[in-house]
């Protein structure tokens, strides 16, 4: 395996210093130990010549004893390989340093919770949720170990211990994190209703409500039970407080209005959370032409109005040789048609937090991880969704 990274080199370029300098400074070594000593670091070296990182780092190791003098170093270098990818070295350093009886308590808590991160950083969970439950139990790494087990908890779907871990924080003086708290028990809702199970599912959201009064994940789960149990009355009563509470979910809330609304027969439910949110007309517009309701008046002359204002889509529009001041139902209908083949073609929700970017909705990052994060994208990228599919006909 060749020295491809001088990141690589400089950390066993460090750890042979070191095991010079611990040989050294060693009080009166004996015989056995200097040749044990020169002859593993002379290997070292020579494996490091001829770019040999791992058995360059193995002979390292043996010859440096770990003690006071040497094991900061260790933990420097593990450290460097996992920043740089190196998990397996970093693995292997950290175990190495376990391995060893020389170490006191907190040398020792500090190369578990050092390993676990090694195993964090592999994707091996369930090596990493050992090591950190045993170091939730007390010592100097015990609230660190906690948020790392919610976060292993959180991609094993463990949302029950998750909760129980955020309540063991909250009881030492740690912030109780009231929007994870409330998303875990929305996810415990929604894999109840999804059951079948209705009944625990509203359960479990008054639950959620308990944390977060204003919490619009809740009110979408508990109007989608609504609707299911055929209350188009809380159904739209609830869709209407999502509206009213976060613009950025009318792209969410629209498509089940949409759905009630063509039972009924009537555009009453539409024009009910337009008027509950006049400020997010925009965002109404976009939802619609992304989930062609374009047959709702009311919507319609939201479209009408987002073409003549967005200076992007007027361009377009002129571009195709329309007027957008113009258009008939039937040629807003093409464009919306156009648009909603367009949107497919490129990112839909983008991360306010890291700028992850997809064409669905999460609710939690897959990026960063951060809960209520994401956001629509509601202008339409007309280049890059052209660039992306086959040109439309005017």
């Amino acid at each position: 395996m060749s020295i491809e990274s001088p990141w690589v080199l400089l950390g066993l370029l460090l750890l042979a210093g070191a095991v010079g300098f611990y040989a050294s400074r060693r009080p009166r070594p004996s015989a056995l130990g200097v040749e044990h000593v020169r002859t593993n670091y002379l290997a070292g070296v020579n494996f490091l010549v001829n770019e040999q990182p791992d058995r360059a780092l193995e002979a390292f190791l043996r010859a440096a004893e770990l003690d006071g003098d040497t094991v900061e170093t260790h933990f420097a270098l593990g450290s460097l390989y996992r920043r740089r990818g190196e998990v397996d070295r970093a693995i292997r350093i950290h175990q190495n340093i376990i391995n060893r009886g020389s170490l006191d308590p907190q040398q020792r808590e500090q190369a578990m919770y050092a390993l676990a991160k090694d195993y964090l950083r592999a994707g091996l969970l369930d090596r990493a949720e050992k090591i950190l439950e045993e170091l939730s139990a007390a010592g100097s790494h015990r609230m660190a170990a906690m948020r790392d087990l919610i976060r292993i908890y959180e991609v094993e779907r463990d949302w029950q211990r998750a909760i129980a871990l955020h309540e063991e924080l909250s009881k030492v003086g740690r912030p109780r994190q009231e929007t994870a708290v409330s998303h875990y028990w929305c996810e415990l809702a929604e894999g109840a209703r999804g059951e079948g199970r209705v009944e625990e599912a509203a359960e479990v959201l008054r639950k959620a409500r308990l944390g977060q009064r204003r919490f619009p994940r809740g009110a979408l789960v508990r109007a989608d039970i609504a609707i299911e149990q055929g209350d188009t009355a809380l159904a739209a009563r609830l869709l209407n407080e999502v509206v009213s509470q976060d613009s950025g979910l009318i792209v969410e809330a629209l498509p089940r209005l949409v759905r009630r609304a063509r039972a009924d027969g009537g555009d009453r439910l539409i024009e009910q959370a337009i008027a509950a949110k006049p400020d997010g007309w925009a965002e109404f517009a976009f939802a619609a032409i992304i989930g062609d309701a374009l047959d709702f008046p009311a919507l319609e002359n939201l479209v009408r109005r987002l073409f003549e204002t967005d200076p992007t889509l007027a361009g377009f529009i002129r571009a195709l040789g329309r007027d957008p001041a113009s258009l008939d139902s039937r040629a807003v209908g093409d464009l919306g048609a156009v648009l909603r083949r367009l949107a497919a073609a490129t990112p839909r929700y983008r991360c306010a937090e890291c700028g992850f970017s997809s064409t669905g909705h999460f609710w939690q990052c897959p990026g960063c991880k951060t809960w209520d994060s994401q956001r629509p994208l509601t202008r339409f990228d007309v280049v890059a969704g052209l660039e992306g599919s086959s040109p439309p006909s005017a």
